[in-house]
């Protein structure tokens, strides 16, 4: 009877095994899609983000298993961690709240030759619940705001239950890092090359593009993302190889990843991204200082500790010789100018006008999708984003101007959301975030300045409305968090 138990036994741990690694496999395979998918904005690559999510949340709770025929089954483990997590909930009803608002609009874009505008509509369910605006799948309604959530949440609901193990968080981090930095390397080779589309293949109605995203200041925020997680794993490893007394380890090739991904920065020149960015490898270099004199206290790594500084400071050199300070000190201009007519600038000016948006409904919001319908009722009381010019062949044609995103998410999600569906949101993130910080680290704290980066970066653009961006973001917290979180277990168990 015992052999018999201990064979059952080693059955159902090769099983759970094996499902831990088809979920860091599908989860890590769509984190690193996130690098190339066009920023998620295309409509097949925003439905492939939610294949991803979908699958990795099905290989978490669901057991296959095969008698004659094969069948599915839940598996109660996976789901007693997923509704014992407090983030779950969260998203679950901010899900539930964009369904709501889906399913009741009370308002309605109509077009005819003469162009588009809105018009009241009587909502189906209740004006006291969450509305949205009766639009079209493409470019824009609730439905597709909803399919973005539902890609980002299934996918990290995937990880966090499906995953136990540190072996397997590590693979997701590891995909993610790879494959943004090959990103990054590839926008460097499409700069040097004066590429005239996205990837030499997409054209783009945008001229400043890079990598594989339409937007630069989407692409620089998606690589301080990379910044994020190359930083993340390299205190992790570098901390492992001390403890160990190893003579090498994953955290040198996180050097290169570091200097690479900040030369692309660098040459993409959004100010956002480069501003953000320094101020990422700034706590980087402070924090690996002192790693570094903490190490010298372990005589058999001494060397080991400097070694890697000798190598950033090449690494760095290299990184910044190719880039253009000149151009970066145009793009940024005078910066006492700039602040002397900050009340003159267009996305100060739009920032106010969605404040005013969401004032009128500050609770509930105008729901998911609805603000590039709902703003030009609030745009037109500005006359410097309102009116726009096309030159023409002999003269000027004045035309209205289209903001499809208030370059303030912040804002935004408060305009389009509400009160209530920011604030579970809001509580979700740092959920997640807080949840790392059982054991201080230097991972830990690179990961909050990450954060905190991301969230100041996210006032001044619109970064987060990308599905791809948005999906590498939360994705990147999770695992980080879950790494985090087995390794302060392990320390402890020891």
């Amino acid at each position: 009877m015992s052999q018999q138990s201990s064979v059952i036994e080693d059955r159902s741990r090769s099983r759970i095994r094996a499902r831990e690694w088809l979920v860091a496999t599908s989860g890590g395979t769509t984190l690193a899609y996130t690098a190339w998918g066009l920023g998620g904005v295309q409509m097949w690559s925003l439905h492939v983000l939610l294949v991803g999510g979908l699958f990795t949340l099905s290989s978490a709770v669901l057991n296959v298993r095969f008698s004659k025929f094969p069948y599915l089954s839940l598996s109660n483990q996976s789901l007693r961690r997923l509704i014992s997590w407090p983030p779950f909930w969260l998203s679950f009803l901010f899900l539930l709240y964009l369904l709501i608002g889906a399913l009741n609009p009370a308002a309605e874009v109509v077009r005819d030759e003469r162009g588009w505008w809105v018009e009241a509509a009587r909502a189906p369910l209740a004006t006291w619940l969450p509305t949205s605006v009766r639009s079209d799948y493409q470019p824009m309604n609730a439905w597709r705001v909803i399919a973005s959530f539902t890609a980002t949440f299934t996918l990290i609901w995937g990880l966090w239950v499906g995953i136990t193990r540190r072996k397997p968080v590590i693979f997701v981090l590891w995909c993610l890092l790879l494959s943004g930095a090959c990103m990054g390397l590839v926008a460097i080779l499409q700069h040097l090359t004066e590429a005239r589309a996205v990837l030499w293949t997409f054209p783009s109605s945008n001229e400043h593009f890079w990598g594989s995203f339409f937007y630069r200041n989407q692409a620089a925020a998606y690589l301080n993302l990379i910044l994020i997680a190359s930083g993340v794993l390299f205190f992790y490893h570098a901390k492992r190889t001390r403890d160990f007394a190893k003579s090498g380890g994953p955290h040198f090739l996180c050097f290169a990843i570091f200097a690479l991904t900040a030369a692309s920065i660098g040459l993409a020149l959004s100010r956002g991204g480069i501003l953000f960015g320094g101020i990422l490898t700034c706590v980087f270099l402070v924090l690996l200082v002192i790693f570094a004199l903490q190490s010298i206290l372990h005589l058999s790594s001494f060397w080991l500790s400097i070694l890697p500084v000798l190598i950033l400071g090449l690494g760095t050199y290299l990184a910044v010789s190719y880039i253009d300070f000149d151009a970066i000190d145009e793009r940024f201009g005078d910066i006492r100018e700039a602040i002397d007519t900050a009340d003159q600038d267009t996305r100060l000016i739009s920032t106010r006008a969605t404040w005013e948006m969401a004032q009128d409904r500050l609770f509930l919001g105008w729901g998911g999708g609805s603000f590039r319908y709902i703003f030009p009722m609030y745009q037109r009381n500005y006359p410097e984003i309102y009116y726009g010019y096309v030159h023409l062949k002999h003269g000027q044609k004045v035309v209205r101007k289209m903001y499809r995103y208030a370059h303030n998410d912040i804002v935004q999600f408060i305009a389009e959301y509400g009160i209530f569906g920011s604030s579970l949101v809001l509580l979700m993130l740092l959920w997640i975030l807080f949840s790392a910080f059982r054991i201080f680290s230097f991972s830990t704290f690179f990961l909050l300045a990450g954060f905190a980066t991301s969230m100041s970066h996210a006032f001044f653009d619109f970064i987060f409305n990308s599905p791809a961006y948005w999906m590498a973001f939360l994705g990147l917290l999770v695992a980080s968090s879950k790494l985090l979180q087995l390794g302060a277990a392990r320390r402890a168990y020891r």
